[in-house]
């Protein structure tokens, strides 16, 4: 009996052991939460008084499938993509850029209005800025990335802008709150080539 009793508290210190084990394991490996910022109010354009000028829209922006999930994505050499299980996005990254990218037009176009898709009711865009990712990510040198195709397009269809824009962040993204913040500054190049493309 008392070996049967012997084992059975090892067997139980055991068991306790791997449920005290399991939880600091799931309190240490809790994901972090992020998401993108648009540009600080000192680096846009001072809103003048008056009635905007035109209304400009934002309508959704494409992103590829392996950037449009929840964690935060890296490239690594042989062009091999490595998610972070740990660090995610706290909205589509699609919405997040649209997002951002809206924001910093208003700041850069101070005579201008600016709206996102899906437009309020009553509202038809003077101008329709399209965007189109194709990279937005940690390269394997340590860079943030951002690449894409935009357009600039009146209410009939017809293009009245586009350009291909390529925005690089220097090295040194090696955590998730790095690589946010190098989206963070590309996604702001990427804002002033959009501005100084919109006719005037």
């Amino acid at each position: 009996m008392m070996r049967v009793r012997t084992v059975a508290t090892v067997g139980f210190l055991v068991a306790a052991g791997g449920v005290l084990q399991g939880c600091a394991l799931r309190h240490t490996s809790e994901a972090r939460t992020y998401v993108l910022d648009a540009m600080s109010p000192s680096a846009s354009s001072e809103k003048r008084e008056g009635s905007p000028v035109a209304v400009v829209g934002v309508d959704k922006v494409t992103v590829p499938g392996w950037i449009d999930r929840p964690q935060i994505t890296s490239r690594s050499a042989g062009g091999e993509v490595v998610t972070d299980e740990y660090a995610r996005w706290g909205e589509p990254i699609s919405r997040g850029i649209q997002r951002v990218l809206a924001e910093n037009l208003a700041g850069l176009l101070a005579d201008r209005r600016l709206v996102s898709a899906p437009y309020p009711p009553g509202i038809d865009p003077d101008q329709r800025v399209l965007v189109a990712i194709s990279e937005a990510a940690r390269q394997a040198d340590g860079s943030v990335l951002v690449e894409a195709r935009w357009s600039v397009v009146a209410p009939g269809g017809k293009v009245l802008a586009s350009g291909r824009s390529s925005q690089r962040t220097p090295g040194g993204a090696a955590a998730a709150g790095g690589i946010v913040a190098g989206l963070n500054q590309a996604l702001a190049g990427l804002s002033r080539e959009i501005a100084e493309g919109l006719p005037r």
